[in-house]
């Protein structure tokens, strides 16, 4: 069946906000600083078929407004719902409400203003 989860690095403008995508395996997180906000984040992937999770977790310098966005394989995207961060918050964890079937594409932090 090959890799559960592909995908390449990517950075792009979406009409909420600035994503920034890194590709996540179930045994390693992505470790990387936001263009907007600058949060310290890491994406991953755990589960197995039948209910993969993409999450991210980010660690806030300043207040931020973000969301994660997972890509499922077989084309369904769920995000979670925004939530607003600061300093004081430490690392939050987030995860969208629905889980991957057959597996997860990528993993993006959404920030917007």
């Amino acid at each position: 069946m090959g890799s559960i989860v592909k995908g390449a690095i990517a950075v792009a403008a979406v009409t909420a906000g600035l994503a920034v995508g890194i590709p996540s395996t179930a045994s390693a997180a992505q470790e990387f600083v936001t263009p907007m906000y600058g949060m310290s984040c890491s994406t991953g992937v755990s589960g197995s078929l039948g209910g993969y999770w993409g999450s991210a977790t980010c660690t806030t310098p300043a207040i931020a407004k973000w969301k994660v966005r997972v890509s499922c394989s077989f084309g369904l995207t769920t995000d979670s719902v925004y939530i607003i961060t600061d300093w004081t918050d430490g690392a939050k964890t987030l995860y969208p409400p629905s889980s991957c079937y057959w597996g997860v594409n990528w993993v993006q932090v959404v920030e917007s203003a």
